[in-house]
C-alpha cells in the first residue's frame, strides 16, 4: 500500500482522509466513482484550518524507491502538501526536491538527508518553479510582496485583473542545484509566471507575462538564462487566448492552445519553434483550459471547458444554470501522430473558484510517470478530489 495522506482531528469535525488507495482494484474505497476512474484522495480542509490547530496532526508519504515520511506539525505539513504539486522528482537521480513557504530543498531518497538549496530573500515570493531535463538546474519566478494589489479575501478571480494591472515587481531567477548559486534573469514592473526550461538546452527559457487575455501585451516569451534573446514569440490581439504552453520532450518546439473569443472562434493546438519563431497548426481541438503530453509525445491529454466563456470571466450564475446538465466537460486524449482526439472521461468538474484558491477546482490533467494512466482533479463530488484513469488499452 502507498499511503498518500493521513489526517486524524480529536474532535473529528471537518476532516476527509484516504478515501481509496493508488492501484488496488478491489480497495472498497470510500466515494469512489463508477468505471475505470477512481477518486483516491482528497486532502481537504475546512477554512480556517489550514494552520497549526492544537489536536490536528497529519502524515504524508512520498514513494521513491523507499517510503520517505514527511510527518509534522499541521503548520509543517500543509506547507509541503501544498507545493508539492511543484515538485520535481528526477527520473535518474535518487532525490526529491521539493517546496516549502519561501525555501526549497533537496532530500536524498535513500539516506533521508535534506539540505535547503535556495531561499528566497525576505519580502518576496516564490513560484512557478521549473527544470531542466538533467534536475540540474532551476528556473522560478519571484515577486515583490509589497507591489501586489491587497486581496478583498474572496476565492473568486477577482484578483487576477488586479494583479496584472497593478504590474507587479517581478524577475525569473535562476538557480543551480547542486551548487545552491543563483542570478537575477530578468526584473521588471510585470506579472511573471509558468517558468519552463528547454529540454536539452538548459539556457532557453519559456515564460509567460500573466494576466488575462485582454489585459496583457502579449503571453508568450523566451529568454537566455543570462538575460539575452529577451523575445516575444507572437503577437496577441485583445480578442486571442494563447494558454497553457509547454516544451515537447526533445525540446525541438513548445505547443500551446490558440483560441479566438470572437468570429468563428476557432480553437487549435498549435506549435513554435523556439529558434525560427515559426508557428504550425497541429490539429483544431475542443476548448481545452489545460492540456500536456506524455513524455514521447505520442499522446496528449486535455481537459474541455463545457462553456465557450473565458474561465475566469465564468460567473456563478453561468456554472449554476449548467449544473444539472451534461456539458462538453471531458477529459480528451489526443493521439499526435494521426491528429485525432477522443472523449477519456468526464470530469464534470464545476470549474467553481469556491474552495480557497480558483484553480482547485482545475482539472489540469497530466500523465503519470509510467504512462500507465491520467490524473486530474475535479469537485464533481463536492470538494476538490484527484481521480485516476487507467489507460489499460
Amino acid at each position: 500500500d502507498e499511503c498518500i495522506g493521513e489526517r486524524r482531528a480529536e474532535d473529528g469535525r471537518n476532516h476527509r482522509g484516504v478515501v481509496g488507495e493508488i492501484g488496488h482494484a478491489e480497495s472498497p474505497g470510500i466515494g469512489r466513482d463508477r468505471g475505470a476512474r477512481e477518486r483516491i484522495f482528497d486532502g481537504h480542509a475546512a477554512p480556517g484550518q489550514q494552520g497549526g490547530t492544537e489536536g490536528r496532526d497529519c502524515k504524508f508519504y512520498l514513494h521513491l524507491k523507499n517510503h520517505i515520511d514527511c510527518s509534522g506539525t499541521r503548520k509543517e505539513a500543509t506547507s509541503f502538501l501544498f507545493k508539492l504539486h511543484s515538485s520535481k522528482i528526477p527520473s535518474e537521480g535518487h532525490s526529491a526536491l521539493y517546496q516549502q513557504n519561501n525555501r526549497f530543498y533537496a532530500m536524498d531518497a535513500q539516506t533521508l538527508e535534506t539540505h535547503c538549496f535556495y531561499e528566497t530573500p525576505e519580502g518576496w515570493s516564490g513560484s512557478a518553479p521549473g527544470m531542466s531535463s538533467d534536475n540540474r538546474f532551476m528556473s522560478i519566478v519571484e515577486t515583490r510582496q509589497d507591489t501586489l494589489p491587497p486581496r478583498d479575501g474572496s476565492a473568486g478571480w477577482n484578483f487576477f485583473a488586479l494583479t496584472c494591472q497593478a504590474k507587479p515587481l517581478c524577475r525569473i531567477v535562476y538557480i543551480d542545484v547542486e551548487t545552491g548559486k543563483s542570478h537575477v534573469v530578468l526584473e521588471d514592473h510585470c506579472w511573471f509566471g509558468h517558468t519552463q526550461i528547454r529540454p536539452n538546452d538548459p539556457d532557453t527559457i519559456l515564460f509567460c507575462h500573466e494576466g488575462p487575455y485582454d489585459l496583457i501585451d502579449a503571453r508568450l516569451w523566451l529568454i537566455k538564462s543570462d538575460g539575452s534573446r529577451y523575445r516575444c514569440c507572437r503577437k496577441q490581439p485583445s480578442d486571442l487566448i494563447l494558454t497553457h504552453e509547454f516544451w515537447l520532450p526533445d525540446g525541438s518546439k513548445f505547443a500551446y492552445v490558440y483560441r479566438e473569443t470572437t468570429g468563428d472562434k476557432i480553437e487549435n493546438i498549435r506549435l513554435m519553434d523556439p529558434e525560427t519563431l515559426k508557428e504550425e497548426i497541429l490539429m483544431p481541438c475542443s476548448p481545452f483550459a489545460h492540456f500536456i503530453c506524455d513524455k514521447k509525445n505520442e499522446y496528449m491529454v486535455g481537459d474541455s471547458q463545457g462553456s465557450d466563456v473565458p474561465i475566469h470571466l465564468l460567473t456563478e450564475e453561468m456554472l449554476k444554470e449548467k449544473a444539472n446538465t451534461i456539458s462538453n466537460d471531458f477529459i480528451y486524449l489526443i493521439d499526435v501522430k494521426k491528429r485525432t482526439e477522443k472523449k477519456l472521461c468526464y470530469h464534470g468538474t464545476s470549474w467553481l473558484a469556491k474552495h480557497g484558491n480558483p484553480q482547485d477546482s482545475h482539472p489540469h490533467p497530466c500523465f503519470s510517470e509510467d504512462n500507465k494512466s491520467i490524473i486530474f482533479v475535479s469537485d464533481r463530488e463536492g470538494l476538490p478530489c484527484i481521480y485516476q484513469v487507467m489507460l489499460n488499452n
